[in-house]
């Protein structure tokens, strides 16, 4: 039994607590040779205050817990936060140490002053994850001197959470941005609808968007004036990766991957439906939040060196008027 909690709860000795183990020592040393009742007290109190140290730090450790919670999502080369909600049993923690250590990465910690017993406090880690796919929490440190500072009691509880981390998103340029709309909207039917090409102008009606209105037009008929735009044909901006360049290293095609997720951004930036075919997978252009979500998910976590012979899922006849090829665009971007 002593073995075990010397193995979960390692004690290591403080430069504070060796000068008073050694001091003891001394203490004793004297009482037996002296034979003085007054040292053999001292010696008693010096010994009584280790005892209670060694149960108050181990008190201090007993039931702890914690739970991590991302803020937001996560990106390559983006400081991160995590909320950490450290929770304690029948004994309150005092004085704790939180050591968080990460896969690939720099352990980061944080001091508790003190964790209610059967309750919980929360805290903030913030680091940054250097590559897309999986971050990973191995394990948490958790130590305490409390409440002498005479020894540094710790224990290590194993995790092993993952996250998805994204890749790195870039804003692409203006005059890039420009160009995109321009080829994303080329193809029109002449008729009403929410693409990019005005159609013709009409009086403000109540319930019209503000940013419907040529203010222009309506400065020179002291009126409110709205542009209704032409629909087009496509359905969305399709953007398709027929497969991943053999003659790519690796740093390459970690820069392929980012342009495409910020392709994937800029898309649904300018509140159109966006989609995605690449090898092996097909997103059919849909405008919402949980699809750049589930596109920056595939990215995070495509392994193109697997892929690199699989071929990009077979599109229906009606998206081929609408789609861009991803790596002409690449080309593009690089020569910018």
């Amino acid at each position: 039994m002593l073995r075990w909690m010397m193995l979960t709860r390692p004690i290591r000795f403080t430069r504070f607590g060796t000068f008073y183990v050694l001091f003891s020592i001394g203490v004793g040393a004297a009482a037996i040779n002296t034979g003085n009742n007054l040292l053999y007290l001292i010696l008693g109190i010096l010994l009584g205050f280790i005892v209670i140290s060694g149960f108050l730090s181990d008190s201090s450790l007993w039931g702890i817990g914690t739970e991590w919670h991302p803020i937001g999502s996560l990106y390559a080369g983006v400081k991160a936060a995590f909320e950490c909600r450290a929770s304690k049993g029948w004994f309150p923690g005092v004085a704790v140490m939180i050591e968080s250590r990460w896969r690939g990465l720099p352990a980061v910690s944080a001091f508790v002053p003190w964790i209610p017993a059967r309750g919980n406090t929360s805290l903030r880690f913030a680091l940054t994850p250097k590559h897309r796919g999986y971050l990973t929490l191995e394990s948490c440190h958790y130590s305490t001197r409390f409440p002498f500072g005479l020894f540094e009691k710790s224990h290590t509880w194993s995790m092993d959470e993952k996250w998805v981390v994204y890749p790195h998103v870039d804003h692409l340029p203006d005059h890039f941005l420009e160009r995109l709309g321009q080829e994303a909207s080329a193809h029109d039917v002449n008729r009403q609808g929410l693409g990019s090409v005005p159609l013709m102008l009409r009086p403000y009606r109540s319930g019209d968007a503000l940013r419907q209105v040529d203010w222009k037009t309506s400065a020179k008929r002291q009126r409110l004036i709205v542009k209704e735009m032409e629909e087009e044909a496509s359905q969305g901006d399709l953007f398709i990766l027929n497969a991943w360049p053999t003659s790519y290293g690796e740093r390459e095609t970690e820069n392929l991957i980012s342009f495409i997720a910020s392709l994937m951004f800029t898309a649904y930036e300018r509140g159109r439906p966006f989609g995605l075919a690449a090898p092996g997978r097909l997103f059919h252009p849909e405008y919402s939040r949980l699809q750049l979500h589930r596109i920056f998910e595939f990215l995070a976590l495509v392994e193109p060196s697997k892929d690199r012979e699989r071929a990009t899922t077979a599109l229906p006849r009606e998206w081929h008027s609408g789609s861009m090829d991803v790596l002409s665009l690449w080309k593009a971007y690089a020569r910018a």
